[in-house]
């Protein structure tokens, strides 16, 4: 109770001796036009820490809330590309407000960076469509990683899955200082490895593909990028950490990361060993992030770049990892079908071990022109990655299923093992030319990829009839070798008929051939022998497929607008030959034609971005889906293909809308989207009397979709006082059609999700952020044969840090879950809470901290799913708690200035070290 009446306290002090106002004026250039979009900024004078900043709005106005605490005197900057800095010290007014009028900018002729001229980067800059964080300006823990930056900014938001979106938008790519980083595209191993400490900025954008990089194309994507730049001084760093952790129940962790950084080139290596389900990295307080099943992962890797994004480059890496992995599962399903009702009781048990090696190399050239006037350039560019991996699993599961009124009707369990290897190597050339006086280009790739496969399994499953009385008993074992290859050439040509005018045709062929051989035994009870070769579930294939797109894309821009058509016309041959089962040869020719369409708008300092698509695309049959002939691989669920299947059409409409308010720190961000599939791909299952499933395959109409978001964030800031709200909500609404047991029947699903997430913190002493969420899910069907099903989910995350005494931390991570409809045998609701006692020592060069993980004992494993035709209750194992010391020594420097001497938690303010 102490430590949160702390930061009260230390707040009461300010409350009374603060001196607030309102600072307004307007920016103009030297021939009285107002300026939109400069930098507006105030500086504390005593040690330049920002106090406020805004951006001017159309008008050239800006208003800027101030609190300069104690102090009577500021300094007030304005930025601006293509204009002299501008610089003036204030005095605090007596009053609440203070107008300085017009202020003109005079030109300058050497531009500089926005950043380079204030001396100090605001917590969050919005510069057109793109947004930039201080790193410096948002709280972490001594030893947190770039991950843990992340989920400290505005609007960014982590799931379980990793998955990471900001205001709702998909993050497609993690960059550090512009380059994929140990050629991830995801960045998953820069954002568990990289000290948040090192981190300059975070820049949030459009994401681009290298294509459009280099020819100055505008993003097309609909999704984000993240780039990470790191701290350089004068592009000199060297840096790392190495960490251990032991604990409880035998926990231990332990991580060893060097980093280098020098004129233009990063090296890193990285290495860690630990068995508390951490895959790719070390943190410092794990989340409250329900981590499945019990995982032990050793990892070490080695990554060097050299050049940007914009400059010639080259990349290499090579990672070595090995994970062994133990689940256990226990669920409770309800089944409902048109005229059966049963339960299902399922346990099971599964491992898997598996060891791999993954190398990657990636050149770009780009040759630049003589003529530095012109705007001619080539880019030459050649991407190879490798993969091995070699693993074995292993897996038991027990189902014992009865009626509604209790009677037993089957009794499964099965035994599997599997032994695996698989080797891929890809290999993708490109050549773009830029020519002409405007952006025109063409672009050639040529990609391949090849791949080789073996397993050796055994199979057991015992399935007890009670109705009938019998057993069916499949006992077998299987090898199988696969070998595929993938040529695909894809060629561009941008070229600008008239002013504003563009058309772009393209052409697409694809060559990809796979071979197959599964030889299948059964158990011989004569023999004594797996010698039975079982023709009909065994096959000796060459599968080929060809594909041809010729396609034409037309542009035209409008002042602030752009419209773009295209079409495309595809034709895929399809030809399958096994030498075993003559039934499952075809041939398939399919031609058709789609067509996409988009508008959008960007003002012209691109704060605000609306766009509306269409797009069709067309999902062809699989193989499987089309063979009439039965696999029975698993004896309680017999598949046959339809050779009649047509394939599926999805036509697709969405809008995306994103305004920065820059002038008010306000962002806002929606889309929604809606889907309607024609011809669409369903499985039609019949049950029979004894729980054993026949599914075929059948198009369907009148399957559609509706979802969408909105979300506004909105910042305070001030000397002391970071503040962000964001307030999203959530909806989808989805009409699907199903068959089961010969009856059609529609699934009409609403989802509906609100959620409320407050971010503070307060002079590096105090951090804490919390969110709320609610979400309702209704389906109703139309058939009295189900029952209608709705419930609600509610969670609640709550994180802290407090810095008191010296060096001294606190940190906490709570969570709580609640789920209205889990099954009466498994809690609705669960807590989770880690925390985190921690000192820094040696004058910050190292840290020691003691972590409880699940410190209630609190948290479970259970999770509820709801389809068309079932309800499941799961209860998963999960990582229990424990209660672990780590210790983590860190060291490097940048530019020759010691990274942690002197540091500490004052340094984490104001984008860097403070003047002394």
């Amino acid at each position: 109770m102490k430590s949160f009446l702390l930061p009260i306290v230390l707040l009461i002090p300010v409350s009374i001796f603060a001196q607030k106002f309102t600072l307004e004026g307007t920016v103009k250039d030297q021939i009285a036009n107002v300026l939109e979009g400069a930098t507006v900024y105030l500086q504390s004078i005593k040690d330049s820490i920002p106090i406020s900043y805004g951006i001017t709005n159309k008008n050239g106005e800006f208003s800027l809330q101030v609190n300069t605490e104690t102090d009577s005197k500021a300094i007030f900057n304005i930025a601006y590309l293509g204009y002299k800095p501008y610089r003036q010290v204030i005095n605090v007014p007596e009053g609440k407000a203070l107008n300085l009028g017009n202020i003109t900018l005079e030109d300058q002729i050497e531009q500089l960076n926005v950043v380079s001229i204030i001396g100090k980067a605001p917590p969050i800059l919005i510069k057109k469509d793109t947004i930039e964080y201080n790193a410096d300006s948002f709280k972490t823990l001594p030893n947190d990683k770039a991950e843990d930056l992340l989920k400290k900014l505005p609007g960014i938001e982590i799931d379980l899955d990793g998955n990471i979106t900001m205001n709702g938008i998909e993050v497609e790519a993690i960059n550090v200082d512009g380059m994929r980083f140990f050629g991830e595209k995801k960045g998953d191993i820069a954002l568990k490895n990289l000290p948040s400490n090192v981190i300059s900025k975070v820049q949030v954008t459009d994401y681009k593909t290298n294509r459009q990089k280099f020819t100055g194309e505008e993003s097309d994507s609909g999704t984000k990028e993240i780039n990470l730049t790191i701290k350089r001084g004068k592009n000199r760093a060297i840096f790392g950490d190495v960490k251990v952790g032991y604990g409880t129940d035998e926990k231990y962790q332990a991580n060893a990361n060097v980093f280098q950084l020098l004129d233009g080139k990063q090296l890193g290596l990285i290495s860690g060993t630990n068995n508390i389900n951490m895959s790719k990295g070390f943190n410092a307080l794990p989340d409250t992030d329900t981590s499945n099943g019990y995982i032990e992962s050793d990892f070490v890797g080695a990554n060097f770049t050299k050049g940007r994004w914009n400059e010639t480059r080259m990349n290499g890496n090579y990672k070595y990892s090995t994970q062994s992995t133990n689940r256990e599962q226990k669920s409770y399903t309800e089944n409902f079908l048109p005229n059966l009702n049963y339960i299902t009781d399922s346990e099971s048990t599964s491992f898997n071990d598996s060891d791999s090696h993954q190398a990657g190399a990636d050149l770009k050239f780009i040759l630049k022109p003589k003529n530095k006037q012109s705007n001619n350039k080539v880019q030459i560019s050649n991407e190879t990655d490798f993969s091995a991996e070699n693993s074995e699993t292993g897996s038991i599961t027990d189902k014992l299923s009865q009626s509604i009124n209790g009677d037993l009707v089957s009794k499964y369990n099965s035994t599997n093992q599997l032994m695996s290897s698989n080797y891929q190597i890809k290999n993708d050339f490109s050549i773009t030319p830029i020519t002409g006086k405007g952006r025109d280009y063409l672009n050639v790739e040529l990609g391949t990829d090849f791949s080789k496969g073996n397993s050796d399994s055994k199979k057991y499953s015992e399935n007890i009839l009670y109705n009938r009385g019998t057993t069916i008993v499949q006992d077998q074992i299987n090898n199988t070798n696969e070998y595929s290859s993938d040529i695909g050439l894809n060629a561009l040509w941008s070229k600008e008929l008239f002013s504003n005018f563009r058309i772009i045709p393209k052409y697409n062929v694809s060559i990809r051939s796979q071979n197959n051989e599964t030889y299948i035994f059964d158990y011989d009870e004569t023999s004594t022998d797996y010698d039975d070769f079982n023709e009909m579930l065994s096959s000796d294939s060459k599968y080929i497929t060809t594909t041809i797109i010729p396609a034409l894309r037309l542009r035209y821009e409008y002042k602030y607008f752009r419209f773009e058509v295209e079409g495309a016309f595809t034709n895929t041959y399809r030809n399958y030959k096994d030498m075993l089962v003559e039934a499952r040869n075809f041939k398939k020719d399919f031609e058709y034609v789609t067509y996409s369409g988009r508008i959008r708008y960007k003002d012209k300092n691109g704060y605000k971005n609306i766009n509306l698509n269409y797009n069709q695309r067309v999902d062809l049959p699989s193989v499987n889906q089309l063979q009439p002939v039965e696999d029975v691989s698993n004896i309680t669920q017999i598949r046959v293909g339809n050779p009649f299947l047509e394939p599926e059409i999805n036509h697709n409409i969405s809008f995306e809308y994103q305004n920065n308010l820059a002038f008010h720190n306000i962002n806002i961000t929606g889309n929604a989207r809606a889907q309607f599939i024609q011809d669409k791909i369903i499985s039609a299952t019949i049950t029979d009397d004894d729980l054993n499933k026949y599914t075929t395959y059948a198009n369907i109409n009148g399957d559609y979709s509706f979802n969408g978001n909105t979300a506004i964030s909105k910042s305070f800031f001030s000397k002391k006082t970071n503040i962000n709200i964001n307030a999203r909500l959530n909806g989808s609404y989805k009409n699907t059609l199903t068959i089961q047991n010969a009856i059609k029947f529609t699934a009409k699903t609403t989802t509906i999700k609100p959620s409320l997430s407050f971010k503070y913190s307060y002079d590096n002493k105090l951090d804490f952020s919390g969110a709320y969420s609610y979400s309702t899910n209704n389906s109703v069907y139309d058939t009295d044969v189900f029952n209608d099903n709705n419930y609600f989910v509610q969670n609640v995350d709550f994180e802290s840090s407090i810095f008191f005494i010296k060096n001294v931390f606190l940190s906490n991570k709570i969570s709580y879950r609640y789920n209205s409809r889990v099954g009466d045998d498994f809690d609705g609701d669960a807590i989770f809470w880690n925390a985190g006692l921690g000192m820094e020592l040696w004058n910050n060069k190292a840290t020691l901290t003691l972590v409880g993980y699940d410190i209630l004992g609190k948290n479970n494993g259970y999770r509820r799913s709801v389809t068309e035709t079932s309800i499941q209750d799961v209860e998963n194992n999960i990582l229990e708690q424990y209660f672990m010391l780590n210790f983590t020594y860190k060291f490097g420097s940048f530019a020759g200035q010691k990274m942690n001497v002197g540091g500490g938690r004052d340094s984490r303010r104001g984008g860097g070290m403070r003047r002394r």
